[in-house]
């Protein structure tokens, strides 16, 4: 871990980023050499998003991994330019130094059917400068004659080049062998934290509003490339950060516009991989730009979130740049659920990603959301509420007379209940909301979805 355990009690609103697992295993190479691919591979999984078109990848990437029974953190990033000139080019270009800075081991991943370029030496030069433990990787060696044509990448100077096939997976574990042995018996750093403690808090919204300037903020470094341009982030890039003495990992995701106005590929697969990421929050940050004021696809995102019974709070970012006091923070709030009445049970803060105002705000919510998430009631606590709610708000229905016999907790995240009534098909679905209200004020069940469902006697099984 960084610093993050210092100074608690000094500062207790202090947010301090946590270090990834070592060792750190970095990938690097130009533009269009297999990167992401081989990250995919090695990782056995679908991680980062992949194309024929150079500079998909953006941001430093990174996924655990174990082999042979020791745990790698991978990092991918984005095709290294040495002289490019552009603004996006030269923020891709210092996310790759910085992952080469941190590295134990760096991969350097060069295109064997492209053979030794320009680029190639530039970025081997830069290595050898700053004297990284480098392993020149020749990819595309996709069958043994085209392994022959790898020696040309020992006037790298970086040692023996070692072909892989990032595509066919060809002797990609011979690589994580050789990457063991570089690391030698280095230690391996144990996780700071249980993954089951650590509470993953999703940064969703349209391109714009402010995610990665956000994440950046909170992480004290430039870890997601900010950028005018709509559409900078790509894939989903992870920070752990520390907040009074408990793990928050911060997922960043790509801006999600609506699907009829997305026509380019990389955007509809960033746009599905921000889709599942949420899927898999504890709580979602949905943000929204506060100049700019809410829109029909900010409801989309949050509705999101919502249906798939993760946690939420409406960030208003950009609040440093709207100004007004703390009244008109809650005018605006009060405006947002107005428009969107769905959002009387979630809270809406307004924050300010650029210079952190308020943001300790947002992680009292997500923290106070997540147990929330997770309560678990008795159910001689629950049937005592019930009974309470039935004789302050006596059930009602057109026909036979409804009576409620017991409740019980079915399960959480979300809270999920299930009340059995004789002839639940009469309840009206005013009265299912007017329980799922109840249950909020009782049990503190803001900021979740929270399910009640209803069942005859005889379907208790």
């Amino acid at each position: 871990m960084s610093n993050a355990g210092q100074s608690a009690g000094a500062n207790p609103n202090r947010v301090a980023r946590v270090d990834h697992p070592r060792p750190l295993v970095a990938l690097v190479g130009r533009p269009n050499v297999g990167k992401s691919t081989l990250f995919n591979r090695l990782l056995q999984a679908r991680w980062s998003i992949t194309d024929d078109r150079p500079g998909v990848t953006r941001d430093r990437i990174y996924a655990t991994t174990e082999w042979q029974g020791r745990r790698l953190t991978l990092v991918d990033t984005g095709g290294y330019l040495a002289h490019g000139q552009d603004t996006l080019d030269a923020a891709v270009r210092m996310q790759a130094e910085r992952a080469v800075e941190e590295a134990d081991v760096v991969l350097l991943i060069c295109d064997t059917r492209a053979g030794l370029t320009d680029l190639d030496r530039d970025l081997a030069r830069v290595l050898r400068q700053r004297q990284a433990n480098c392993l020149v990787v020749a990819n595309k060696a996709d069958t043994e004659q085209v392994s022959l044509e790898v020696d040309q990448f020992l006037q790298l100077g970086l040692g023996e080049p070692f072909p892989v096939s990032a595509a066919t997976g060809r002797r990609s574990g011979d690589l994580l062998d050789a990457v063991l042995a570089r690391l030698g018996a280095a230690e391996v750093a144990p996780a700071e934290e249980d993954d089951d403690q650590v509470i993953r808090v999703v940064l969703a919204g349209r391109p714009n509003v402010g995610k990665s300037t956000m994440v950046n903020h909170l992480a004290g470094e430039e870890v997601s490339v900010v950028h005018d341009v709509p559409g900078t982030t790509r894939d989903t890039t992870s920070t752990r950060v520390q907040w009074r003495n408990r793990t928050f990992e911060i997922l960043d995701t790509a801006g999600i516009r609506r699907r009829a106005r997305v026509e380019d590929a990389v955007e509809f697969y960033s746009n599905r991989r921000a889709a599942r990421t949420i899927e898999k929050a504890d709580v979602v940050v949905a943000l929204i730009d506060a100049v700019e004021g809410w829109t029909m696809q900010d409801a989309r995102i949050i509705g999101q979130a919502i249906e798939a019974g993760r946690g939420l709070v409406v960030a208003a970012n950009k609040w440093d740049l709207r100004g007004g006091s703390d009244t008109a923070a809650e005018e605006f709030a009060d405006g947002l659920r107005t428009r969107f009445p769905f959002l009387v049970d979630y809270p809406v803060v307004s924050v300010s990603g650029l210079t952190g105002k308020r943001l300790h705000r947002l992680f009292e919510w997500v923290a106070r959301i997540h147990e929330g998430r997770h309560r678990r009631i008795q159910t001689a606590r629950l049937n005592e509420f019930l009974d309470r709610v039935c004789r302050a708000h006596p059930p009602s229905s057109v026909g036979a007379e409804v009576k409620f016999f017991y409740a019980t907790q079915r399960g959480v995240a979300p809270p999920s209940f299930l009340i059995f009534a004789s002839h639940p098909e009469l309840v009206p679905d005013s009265y299912v909301r007017l329980v799922e209200k109840c249950l909020r004020e009782e049990y503190d069940l803001v900021g979740t979805p929270v399910r009640v469902w209803l069942r005859g006697r005889e379907n208790r099984d």
